[in-house]
């Protein structure tokens, strides 16, 4: 019953969003534009799981555009070389997954802040993209990789499958329950026997392995590759995230929150652009919206300690 109260206020503001523009933007309403605000949903939604899990276990992974753009050139690289696709594509997964341990291990073994380490490793990973990638011409990939994120069908299924697996790790697992015992009070959780370090390792090797699928996903859609994809992506889906009723403190959300948080930030998108706003006047009100979910989060959290 708790869970269901806490995704009624990210969906009463998603109806009202989408109520507002289906008002003021004829052009919405269509489908060919609904399904392009679905699309276009996929890919954030599928790094945004990831960011759930790091954000409820308390902790903070700012690396993840950056690693976006790290596995594109990984993957495109290995394909314009002529490699099999299945091996490019578990070349690119392994590579952000063993990315995603060592933001962990970092985090665990020096005891540094997560903002000040994702920080560090977002300059890192970005450099190795540039190194990999820069001066390269990486597109036009076969076919059969392009069936992953072309259309509506591939990027659907791979985001649903996503969102499932870590609908079930979060809900139905030991690890999930250590994860919100996690972001509610680390040391209380250590007492309580939960593996606090391998289990904020294993979070990070989550973040990173969403990260490298939702580059495959993009990669294919695209069909082509550039060290400059994932700018500030990190800050979207921790926007979408926190919309969608995660708290920034830790140990509150969950993935179906982050799914309507994903689609109000894509609908507010595609909604401004259907009214011709000005693409910074869109950025300022992202930008509202934005503190003002964080706003609600740090008042429910008051709340929550007086009572």
């Amino acid at each position: 019953m708790k869970q269901i109260r806490d995704l009624l206020r990210p969906l009463i503001g998603l109806l009202a969003i989408t109520a507002i523009f289906l008002i003021l933007a004829p052009t919405i309403r269509q489908w060919p534009a609904i399904r392009d605000i679905l699309e276009q949903s996929t890919v954030m939604l599928i790094m945004a799981t990831g960011t759930t899990i790091v954000l409820i276990s308390g902790n903070l992974d700012l690396s993840v555009g950056s690693l976006l753009a790290l596995i594109t050139v990984i993957v495109g690289s290995l394909l314009y070389s002529g490699s099999p696709v299945w091996l490019a594509i578990s070349v690119g997964l392994l590579a952000g997954a063993l990315c995603g341990v060592i933001n962990g291990i970092i985090v665990v073994k020096t005891g540094v802040p997560t903002l000040i380490v994702t920080l560090g490793t977002l300059m890192i990973f970005r450099g190795f993209a540039n190194m990999i990638g820069t001066g390269k011409d990486m597109s036009r990939f076969p076919e059969v990789f392009k069936v992953l994120g072309g259309g509506f069908t591939g990027p659907f299924i791979i985001t649903l499958i996503a969102v499932v697996i870590m609908w079930f790790i979060l809900s139905k697992t030991k690890f999930g329950f250590g994860v919100y015992a996690m972001g509610g009070n680390s040391e209380v959780a250590r007492l309580s026997g939960i593996p606090v370090q391998m289990s904020t390792v294993f979070v990070y090797l989550l973040s990173g392995l969403t990260a490298a699928l939702a580059a495959v996903v993009q990669t294919s859609r695209l069909d082509f590759a550039t060290p400059n994809r994932g700018q500030a992506m990190e800050l979207w889906v921790i926007a979408a995230t926190v919309i969608g009723g995660t708290s920034m403190f830790g140990g509150i959300g969950g993935v179906g929150g982050t799914i309507i948080g994903v689609l109000i930030i894509k609908t507010l998108q595609a909604g401004l652009i259907h009214l011709h706003v000005p693409s910074f006047w869109q950025q300022v009100a992202i930008g509202a919206v934005i503190i003002l979910a964080v706003w609600i989060d740090v008042l429910q959290r008051k709340r929550a300690q007086r009572a």
